[in-house]
């Protein structure tokens, strides 16, 4: 014991006096175990990890499906379910042994601040327990609750039982007042439950035949087992197409989709690519430390002889070698364990959160990471002693010799290794960087500077008919344009950026005109005529919807750009007329076309506008809209004086979300510069270890071959070209390690090829811009040993060798 303290004082006392040695190997063992580690906690919970459910396996959502068509995102090929289809489902379905439906949505915490906005998940009685569900406290709703008057129960989730009451469990039985409807609190659930993670209130899904005949909803089955997603899929399409159409919803199938499957396509491409380029990353690592610490050993292969000759035993050289080699290493694992933490929560910004449950990282992926770069770095770091300790030969043959030779080659490939290796993330980080700069040439088609957004929601107790909902939209329109400062004002169904998910579509067909294939998709947003100076979408032709499109005037619209060129071409858009299926219920009606504006990507900036269709909101009211303020007033400034022209107006009224719309252009396109950045990250550490590798290498290379360099100049070799034989020694190193990573650097560009926008998968900039960064980095490597080279003077390298 007293011995190995002696020599754990040893190796804290070397640590100190090679600083830079140290540092250089903690660090590599931090970022080599904390992105690993980070990376692949992350992908273990969303790609490998069962759902946390009773019967995982056979749990699937349930669509129905589609036409593809133009506008409606990557999703158009499935579509929510309505409620007659769902109806004949759960009644009728013998494949699933359980088919519930679920309905988000947002609801105003009456009596509470303005902005305390909660999402309300309305759900049949049977989703949470067919999720294993049992409630911290209290219970759920039973099936007699589903029907619209009764649904006045609410179960609480975890994270608003403890922000609203303390975690008091003394709550059940309180009320909680939603859209001014009281409902009565009878269940906690637990914090575990992540099904719906933005649901902080859950009550009965109780919906009206008369209203919502057409509401979308979500629908999860349960198939029995034994029996194949197939199967399943062929009764539901014989039970949907055997119901009550519904004006809006075109019937031509259905979709069974795995819920871990559907839950994480949307993030496995990019946690693929990240995952991968994380594994080089360590093993990028665990080449750098082997290369320092053979370099290392190298040169402290005489010291080692030396303690050899005086009586040291060899057990006594391993332990000692052993006991700095482990303390480095407990080091940088302690100092990658906190990177790891920082690291998860970066990337939890890529992944749906209902896959991404507490803090921390995964032990099994921290152990694993961790033992991969310790043991590197501890057995890496004995190989010079054991050399050693097994050699015969005298001390300059033990120091110098074919070891430290064969030594020098297993370094030279390392490098080889670390080269190719950094090649691919390079590649990878700049492929998303010029699509992040691409993005950011993409034409917005409005001008978001200088414009407000906000969430504004309409009682829907107090406003139920059109008439009342268009006075009030009037009303507040008129009290916020008297704003000083105020230049436009409008108000839409979906702002642009609003994603393929919540966008809304419909079908039309040319009036006169029928093609006798599907009626085409495409988007769809009530709006203001304001809506459209307030965001600066020019007007092409014709005019914006204005004070003479009211409910009860002729149905207009006003339709994109890309609409007018894909189907209208070579005429006039104005004037045309087109049948549209009522999006909530009735039947098809006839609408002109009384003017055409500018294109607005719609989902986001990645995805070209294809065609929209703009509807004045009085024509199609709704209840949760968003508003657009054109103010040279900042949004902090512009916010208390919307809510108080809001409370001037109808004190029932709520504002929610105000931020300025570059927020919301900047988030569209945040997960592309996640990935970006942390390829970039990744890139930038990987060329710095090639360039210690590389540097290391020649350097240790000079340094054995001093007494032959010294020759060569004394034989007449100039110093020029001792610099050339150097340099070209680390040129030929570089260029077999891009050869190799050349290979890689290919399949992870075709991996990327789906987040790429602007750029070629193999674009000849990136892949010979790449190699062209390396190849810098190579030559600013080896120019130091180089120059060392030179130096090198014959009488120096005789007495070195002496």
């Amino acid at each position: 014991m007293a011995s190995l303290l002696q020599e754990l004082r040893l190796a804290v006392r070397s640590m100190f006096r090679e600083k830079v040695f140290t540092a250089v190997v903690v660090t590599t063992l931090a970022l080599s175990i904390g992105a690993t580690t980070s990376v692949f906690s992350v992908v273990y919970q969303v790609l490998w990890r069962p759902l946390p459910y009773p019967e995982a396996s056979q749990l699937y959502r349930l669509f129905q499906t589609t036409t593809p068509g133009a506008g409606a995102g990557p999703l158009r090929d499935r579509v929510r379910v309505t409620r007659p289809v769902w109806n004949a489902w759960r009644e009728a379905s013998r494949s699933f042994s359980r088919i519930e439906g679920f309905q988000g949505g947002r609801q105003v915490l009456s009596g509470a601040e303005v902005d305390d906005r909660l999402t309300v998940g309305r759900a049949s009685a049977g989703l949470l327990p067919m999720l294993g569900v049992q409630p911290l406290l209290g219970r759920l709703w039973g099936a007699e609750l589903e029907v619209p008057g009764r649904d006045s129960e609410a179960v609480l989730s975890h994270s608003l039982w403890q922000r609203l009451y303390g975690a008091d469990p003394g709550v059940l039985g309180q009320s909680i007042v939603l859209d001014d409807r009281v409902h009565t609190i009878v269940g906690i659930l637990p914090a575990s439950f992540q099904f719906e993670p933005e649901v902080e209130v859950w009550k009965p899904l109780a919906l009206d035949p008369a209203t919502e005949q057409s509401s979308a909803l979500r629908v999860f089955g349960l198939l029995r087992p034994g029996l194949t997603p197939e199967q399943g899929r062929s009764e539901l399409v014989q039970l949907a197409l055997g119901t009550e159409r519904v004006p809006g919803v075109v019937l031509t199938g259905a979709s069974v989709e795995p819920l871990h499957q559907l839950w994480v396509e949307q993030s496995q491409t990019q946690l693929q690519v990240v995952s991968v380029v994380a594994a080089l990353l360590l093993l990028l690592g665990c080449a750098n430390l082997a290369n320092l610490l053979l370099a290392r050993g190298s040169a402290r292969m005489h010291e080692m002889s030396v303690r050899l000759a005086l009586g040291a035993s060899r057990a006594r050289l391993v332990r000692l070698v052993f006991v700095e080699s482990a303390v480095r290493a407990l080091l940088g694992g302690v100092l990658g364990l906190l990177i790891a933490l920082w690291g998860r929560d970066l990337l939890g910004t890529l992944v749906p959160p209902q896959l991404v449950s507490g803090p921390g990282v995964e032990p099994f992926v921290l152990v694993t990471a961790s033992l991969v770069s310790l043991t590197t770095a501890v057995l890496v770091g004995l190989l010079p002693a054991l050399h050693v300790s097994r050699g015969t030969g005298t001390l300059t043959t033990m120091a110098r010799g074919t070891r430290a030779t064969s030594l020098g080659l297993t370094r030279s490939v390392l490098v080889v290794v670390q080269l190719s290796l950094a090649m691919v993330p390079l590649v990878g980080a700049g492929l998303m960087l010029r699509t992040v700069w691409k993005l950011q040439d993409v034409p917005l088609g409005f001008e978001p500077r200088g414009v407000t957004v906000a969430e504004v929601f309409l009682p829907l107790e107090k406003y139920a008919s059109e008439d009342a909902s268009a006075s009030v939209v009037r009303e507040l329109i008129a009290s916020i344009e008297s704003i000083p400062g105020v230049s436009a004002v409008g108000l839409t169904g979906n702002l642009p950026f609003s994603g393929s998910v919540w966008r809304q579509t419909t079908r039309f067909q040319l009036v006169g005109e029928s093609s006798g294939e599907a009626s085409p998709q495409v988007g769809y947003v009530p709006v203001t005529g304001g809506y459209f100076q307030a965001l600066g979408v020019p007007l092409k032709e014709g005019r914006y919807p204005d004070a003479r499109d009211t409910a009860s005037s002729p149905r207009v619209i006003v339709v994109t750009e890309a609409f007018a060129r894909r189907f209208l071409p070579g005429r006039s858009a104005v004037g045309a007329r087109l049948e549209l299926d009522v999006v909530d219920g009735g039947s098809r009606e006839a609408r002109e076309i009384v003017g055409v504006v500018g294109d607005v990507p719609m989902e986001r900036l990645s995805v070209m506008p294809s065609g929209d269709i703009y509807v004045p909101l009085t024509q199609d009211l709704r209840h949760t809209l968003s508003l657009a303020v054109r103010s040279t007033l900042p949004a902090g400034q512009l916010m208390p004086l919307l809510h108080q022209r809001l409370r001037a107006t109808d004190a029932s009224l709520r504002m929610l979300k105000v931020r300025p719309l570059e927020t919301v252009v900047e988030e569209s396109y945040a997960q592309v510069r996640v990935v970006g950045g942390l390829l970039g990250a990744f890139a930038a550490l990987a060329v710095v270890l090639a360039a210690v590798g590389l540097y290391g290498i020649l350097a240790f290379w000079v340094a054995q071959r001093t007494r032959e360099l010294g020759i060569r100049s004394a034989l007449g070799a100039t110093p020029r070209r001792l610099l050339r034989m150097v340099i070209g020694q680390g040129l030929r190193l570089t260029g077999l390690g891009l050869l190799a990573g050349l290979v890689g650097a290919l399949l992870v560009a075709r991996a990327l090829a789906a987040m790429l926008f602007g750029v070629s998968t193999y674009d000849p900039l990136i892949f010979l811009g790449a190699p062209a960064v390396l190849l810098l980095t190579a030559l600013a490597a080896s120019w130091l040993p180089a120059v060392s080279a030179m130096r090198v003077a014959p009488n120096e390298a005789l007495k070195r060798d002496g």
